[in-house]
């Protein structure tokens, strides 16, 4: 699964694993950006195994249900808005997450309670305080909650970027819990607690309107800030940054909407400008550069691999496209039902592939190594690809510089007029922090 998952996304970054305990109980709860793709990655890169609640809604019937439970780990909730008349189960779920937990298990909650595709975490359910409130007085165990945030650049999208950041343990030995004694209360308390361990883990955008805003900020200022050895921010870097910007946004927001105003406008202005004359933001960023010698020898010399990698790599792929958008999935599940078929594809393919070699050359291994060239020739192509678009987009710039001479310097001072009024905010946003 994890190397299924190094394929699906271009980058993926995990931070704050020393914040995981050695051994449980342990609850990790987490955003839910993504209905099934968010526990797929956070079981695949995180440890200890994890059980995980699920909507019973999702987990079909009879048998289904049954290799759910056993092969995925996976307990069903019955959520009244979904299924009332089966709501009254949940009181065997929780005793069910009760004894789990008192062997020292994991379990994963997304406590919003449903998924949605946002920069932003919804009101959590008090289900998941409830549960470790109630295992710890039934039980007698102590139980630490580990919030993770999940980070995609978008994650229906192949060749995305997954940032994970694992926040440290929430106990609740603390004095604000140990003062209340209706139960209600203590849920109450201690779900808010998590809620904001949860949002410092995450790019939580309070006000939905400032998203859009957010975007375009976001998109112009990954192409200019570079860290100290000149190199471009990582996704921890660019994670950062975002809150930065996200706080920066917020804060005018409530204090000067103005400002906001007129930085919109500029980033409307330059984002058509530029998207007029075919040019992208990261071209305006980088310049008229020349493109180096080895990037003409890696085209020429990688054609084979490049073709190789294509004929033997593309079948499975436009399969898992085509079925995506045969089943007319709705978007919160495209991403993950995609990694589905393409994993059950790409293995089918790749087995075909390595049998029927291992029969013509006559010698067993012969299919593991060419699973191998398969596999990587195939993650060539996609370097490759990426680089055919690098170059035509400098190609672009240059015809256009050729008809206009002004224009790149004309969209670089636009563009720095932005950049430094987004510094300047951040700055002052700084200050009154400090």
């Amino acid at each position: 699964m994890r190397l299924t998952l190094s394929t699906y996304f271009k980058n993926i970054k995990v931070t704050g694993k020393e914040n995981i305990p050695s051994q449980g109980p342990i609850i990790f709860v987490a955003n839910h950006p993504s209905t099934l793709m968010d526990p797929v990655v956070i079981g695949a890169l995180v440890k200890p195994k994890i059980y995980f609640l699920a909507a019973a809604e999702f987990m079909g019937k009879g048998m289904v249900t049954w290799l759910m439970g056993n092969l995925l780990n996976m307990i069903p909730v019955y959520r009244p808005e979904t299924l009332p008349n089966k709501a009254s189960k949940n009181t065997d779920v929780f005793e069910k997450c009760y004894a789990h937990l008192a062997k020292k298990g994991s379990i994963l909650i997304f406590p919003e309670g449903s998924s949605a595709t946002e920069k932003r975490l919804r009101s959590l359910k008090t289900g998941t305080a409830r549960i470790v409130l109630g295992a710890e007085k039934n039980k007698d165990i102590k139980i630490q909650i580990i919030p993770i945030g999940l980070n995609y650049t978008d994650p229906h999208a192949f060749q995305s970027d997954v940032f994970v950041s694992v926040g440290k343990p929430i106990s609740t030995s603390i004095s604000v819990l140990d003062g209340i004694t209706d139960e209600f209360e203590k849920a109450k308390v201690l779900t808010s607690i998590i809620e904001e361990n949860l949002k410092e883990n995450l790019i939580h955008i309070e006000d939905e309107r400032l998203e859009l805003l957010f975007e375009k900020v976001a998109t112009v200022s990954k192409h200019e800030v570079q860290s100290v050895e000149g190199k471009k921010p990582g996704l921890k870097g660019r994670f950062n940054l975002s809150q930065d910007i996200q706080k920066g946004l917020e804060f005018y927001a409530k204090k000067h909407p103005e400002v906001l105003e007129i930085l919109n406008n500029k980033l409307d202005n330059y984002i058509k400008r530029s998207s007029f004359y075919g040019i992208t933001d990261a071209s305006v960023a980088r310049g008229s550069s020349q493109i180096s010698w080895f990037d003409y020898v890696k085209i020429i010399l990688g054609i084979p691999a490049f073709l190789f990698g294509y004929v033997t790599n593309s079948l499975p792929y436009f399969f898992s496209l085509w079925a995506v958008r045969k089943m007319k999935v709705d978007h919160a599940f495209q991403g993950s039902i995609g990694l589905s078929f393409g994993l059950i594809s790409y293995l089918i393919w790749y087995i075909g592939w390595g049998v029927l070699f291992s029969k013509i050359i006559g010698i067993w291994w012969a299919g593991f190594a060419l699973f191998a060239v398969v596999y990587f020739t195939g993650m060539f192509t996609l370097s490759y690809l990426r680089l055919i678009i690098n170059i035509r987009q400098q190609g672009n710039l240059k015809r256009m510089l050729k008809k206009n001479r002004n224009l790149l310097g004309s969209l670089q001072e636009e563009r720095a007029q932005i950049m430094d009024d987004i510094v300047m905010y951040s700055e002052m946003v700084s200050k009154i922090d400090r």
